[in-house]
């Protein structure tokens, strides 16, 4: 009885791993590409593929004569999507960070015109911070906010200053319209945003955008806290922590990670 149920776990195993040989890089693939990628032999690759076909977990092009994903897979990403809450798919990364780094996170994302924060894990560390859960600020003040700017059209910039303008929120936030578009130009190139009593006087952030399936940033993850812990000697550290979670929660919203970066692993969470 144990080894009849060893053996349909392991062909379902081997069929879970069929289709996740599809991705957006490779949306076709042979039988024979199946067989030789899972050193599967080619007749029982084809026994799958016929179960999959008969299923509509997979489609043959008539030309090619490749496989695809079906239509059933279609539906039931869309189910899937459905479901999605960035509340639950972002918790554990959030508590990871913290547990990391001991430093104040954020989670946040644009309501409107206006930073919205819709969750935080706060540091025992004494930081008088303004980023608490429920809490609003214009997008253009601090980290969080800059990152999303700079993830988005230039028209959401434009409709943020037009209706919003660039209020100093206090004694570094950028007022400057021209000084703006230079940050936000250096924030996409560096793939972070950084802020030094933006907000809070004293308060230093870094922030790494989240993005969905289209690519467009819907959220961000923030780390707050002292100048010396965020912006000190820690910085690219406190960086590449943030961009581990920010690639893994993207991932769960249906981003497809570049083939850049596909070499450095899956993002590990701490339980």
């Amino acid at each position: 009885m144990a080894a009849e149920t060893d053996k349909v776990f392991g062909s379902l195993e081997k069929a879970i791993r069929i289709l996740c040989l599809f991705d957006a890089e490779t949306r076709e693939r042979s039988a024979q590409e199946i067989s030789n990628s899972l050193n599967i032999p080619l007749s029982t690759t084809y026994n799958y593929l016929k179960v999959f076909l008969r299923n509509d977990i997979l489609s043959r092009d008539e030309n090619s004569s490749k496989f695809r994903l079906g239509w059933k897979i279609f539906k039931l990403g869309v189910l899937a999507a459905a479901n999605v809450s960035l509340l639950e798919i972002a918790a554990p990364y959030l508590v990871s960070i913290a547990r990391r780094t001991q430093e104040t996170v954020v989670l946040a994302l644009i309501d409107g015109l206006d930073l919205l924060c819709v969750d935080t894990i706060e540091s025992t560390r004494p930081v008088k911070l303004t980023m608490k859960r429920g809490a609003r600020l214009p997008m253009h003040a601090g980290a969080p906010g800059k990152v999303l700017l700079a993830y988005n059209e230039r028209s959401f910039l434009d409709e943020v200053i037009r209706s919003r303008g660039l209020p100093k929120v206090n004694r570094n936030t950028i007022t400057d319209p021209k000084a703006l578009a230079r940050e936000l130009e250096a924030i996409r190139e560096q793939g972070y945003s950084q802020s030094d009593s933006e907000v809070d006087s004293g308060a230093a952030a870094l922030a790494v955008p989240i993005l969905d399936h289209t690519g467009r940033a819907v959220a961000v993850v923030s780390l707050i806290g002292s100048v010396e812990a965020i912006l000190g000697g820690h910085r690219e550290g406190l960086v590449d922590v943030l961009k581990e979670a920010s690639e893994g929660i993207s991932e769960k919203l249906g981003w497809v990670r570049p083939a850049s970066l596909i070499k450095q692993g899956p993002v590990s969470v701490e339980k």
